[in-house]
């Protein structure tokens, strides 16, 4: 009977390679980032970022040994010399360690630099991470091994090994984080970190199961494979692999399509506190309207049953109004293709008379189809309501589950704003409205990118006055085109992006008199700041600690795949908004946003007006909060 294979088992070097690196990784899971977390939330981190740690370790390892049992004599590890087979490995360990640094210094980091160095240079890095690890572990077992005439023992050092270094990077940490108090610093966190760290062992168990099933089930269609084919199982495990991630996979995008599919029946429903149309013929799903209640979903019937009325205008304002506030919103069940919504938006907007307002407001809202109540009513209220506002719904889920409907959601606004522009050109200069733009989340990217390899030129061409959007996410492509520089398309000085509004403020008047296009980016929304790139390079925003933001922690430092695993979970905090409560951080920018669009889209109104405007506005939302919750549906009034 042939020996057990020395890789096997918990004394396993590539196991043990793999627990040494993720047990040493894992105090910097704790570090502080962008925004407070719950125990909970920790241990998600801590538990995946652990998982993914020991997972590409041991891959490396794995393939370390494979050829390092290449280089011990034998190709079946039940009959290679333990030792022989360790030492080889322990070589070709060290020659990771040196290949990997010599790459890591090759490809030093650049300015702008591609995905594929960055990439590139990560690997290096794992490399010699890897090579450390594994051979720690095939030294370590050289020293404590016993050899007996007929049985081997590998020695599970790597869990005391990793107690050490771990311990050790702890107390890095610590002295790392009290160099940088205040941004960050979280007075429960040495409370809740041993919960936090007990229910990260129950997220890293649960991984650490499902994958050795996975490895269970790869080795069983490499043994399968075996019989039927030349050479041993192992040349087939990655066939295994690949048939069980394969099934993995498409296991898990059969239950994203469910979930997607409850929740947009759950966005077609009526709610109780919104179950009856509106009476005014000025707003979508009204009389005479040709977008129906029911096709407008919870989104929109909130937003056109929500509309400011003139005696509101006149209260707050302290002057009269000049017009009620027009309000046109197609669902995207309004219609069944993109062609007929648009259509359906422009004969709505006709019927309302909304060509012969003085602002139009062009909207793409967030991917269930909200649109930010505070940018909208302050515009109704400047303009003392001489505004139509319009927006085109192009999914029903929240806006991380609708990433695959931002090809849609930029092919819907660009046709509409042609549409518009288009409409426009009917008609006398001296009788068309500005047209100015507004776009939140996932929204403000599928608006900027209608715009996409046409610059800042694309929009003065569409007829776009003005434009303000509020927590773009990283992957807008127009973003990076307009602010990268070096475009003949785009004029610098016409687009901007603000932390605040103290930013925009500090411009001299020359450069903030010819501004009209404004990004507003807070320097702790991870939605500005999450993409994949996370996983293979530092990002700008982690630069040296001096050149942060005041928001960003100086003390956090990157870590592929951890800062890419945390930023994912602040990115869901970002979002975490108290109704009535206006604030200017993470993805919440009501607080100073009425006075941005007071700047940008040119409204005039004295500081007191913006004040009663901006009280009116949390006044507003309590109000809809408690209409919500009376009928017993919950609220989110701040959108997703």
């Amino acid at each position: 009977m042939g020996r057990q294979s020395p890789n096997a088992g918990i004394g396993g070097r590539t196991q043990q390679a793999g627990t040494l690196l993720a047990a040493t990784a894992m105090p910097i899971t704790f570090q502080p980032t962008l925004m407070p977390r719950s125990p909970v939330d920790q241990a998600l981190i801590t538990g995946i970022s652990t998982s993914l740690n020991y997972a590409l370790a041991a891959f490396i390892q794995d393939s370390i040994e494979a050829l390092a049992l290449r280089a011990a004599g034998r190709p079946d590890p039940a009959r290679v010399d333990r030792h022989g087979w360790r030492r080889a490995s322990i070589g070709l360990d060290l020659a990771a360690v040196g290949a990997g640094l010599a790459i890591q210094r090759a490809l030093a980091p650049r300015p702008a630099e591609r995905l594929p160095r960055g990439g590139a240079r990560t690997a290096g890095w794992w490399l010699t991470a890897t090579g450390v690890s594994g051979a720690t572990v095939g030294v370590l077992q050289e020293l404590t091994g016993r050899r007996r005439d007929r049985e081997d023992h590998s020695l599970p050092v790597a869990p005391f090994a990793g107690a050490v270094l771990a311990a050790a990077n702890e107390y890095r940490r610590r002295r790392w984080e009290a160099r940088f108090p205040g941004v960050g610093a979280d007075e429960g966190a040495p409370a809740s970190a041993a919960k936090s760290f007990a229910m990260s062992l129950g997220v890293t168990a649960g991984l650490t199961g499902l994958a050795a099933g996975e490895r269970l089930f790869a080795a069983a269609v490499g043994s399968t494979l075996q019989r039927g084919l030349p050479g041993h199982e192992r040349l087939y495990r990655p066939l295994g692999h690949l048939a069980a991630l394969s099934a993995l996979g498409g296991a898990l995008y059969g239950l994203m399509r469910r979930v997607d599919h409850r929740i947009e029946r759950g966005a077609g429903e009526i709610e109780a506190a919104y179950g009856t149309p509106p009476t005014s013929p000025l707003v979508s799903g009204g009389p005479g309207s040709g977008v129906t209640w029911e096709s407008l979903s919870r989104q929109g019937r909130r937003n056109v049953a929500n509309v400011v009325t003139a005696d509101q205008i006149e209260q707050v304002m302290g002057e009269p109004a000049r017009a009620e506030p027009i309000r046109v919103f197609v669902g995207l069940e309004s219609a069944p293709t993109e062609a007929e919504r648009v259509a359906l938006a422009i004969a709505e907007l006709r019927r309302t008379g909304a060509f012969d307002r003085s602002l139009l407001m062009v909207i793409s809202p967030t991917g269930t189809g909200y649109v930010n109540y505070v940018a909208v009513e302050t515009a109704a209220y400047l303009t003392r309501g001489d505004l139509a506002s319009v927006a085109m719904q192009y999914s029903l889920r929240p806006s991380p589950l609708s990433l695959d409907r931002v090809a849609e959601g930029r092919k819907h606004y660009r046709m509409l704003i042609d549409a518009i522009h288009n409409t426009l050109g009917e008609r006398p200069p001296a009788k068309r409205p500005r047209v100015v733009l507004f776009g939140e989340s996932l929204g403000a990217w599928t608006s900027q990118d209608a715009f996409a390899h046409r610059g800042t030129q694309g929009l003065l061409d569409a007829g776009v006055d003005r434009a303000i959007w509020i927590g773009t996410p990283y992957m807008s492509k127009w973003k990076a085109e307009v602010l990268d520089g070096g475009r003949p398309d785009v004029d610098p000085g016409l687009v901007g992006r603000f932390n605040d509004f103290g930013e925009l403020e500090a411009l001299d008047p020359e450069a903030r008199g010819r501004l009209r296009y404004v990004m507003i980016t807070h320097a702790n929304d991870a939605v500005g700041h999450f993409g994949l790139d996370l996983l293979v390079r530092a990002p700008d925003w982690l630069g040296p600690a001096a050149t942060r933001a005041g928001t960003v922690p100086g003390a956090q430092q990157w870590r592929s795949p951890t800062t890419f695993v945390q930023t994912l979970v602040d990115m869901k905090n970002a979002a975490n908004v108290v109704p009535g409560q206006f604030e200017a951080k993470g993805h919440d920018y009501r607080a100073d946003l009425a006075r941005f669009v007071r700047e940008v889209y040119a409204l005039p109104a004295s500081d007191d007006q913006l004040a009663a405007v901006e009280q009116a506005l949390r006044a507003a939302e309590l109000d809809r909060k408690r209409l919500v919750d009376a009928a017993k549906v919950p609220a989110d009034d701040a959108g997703s």
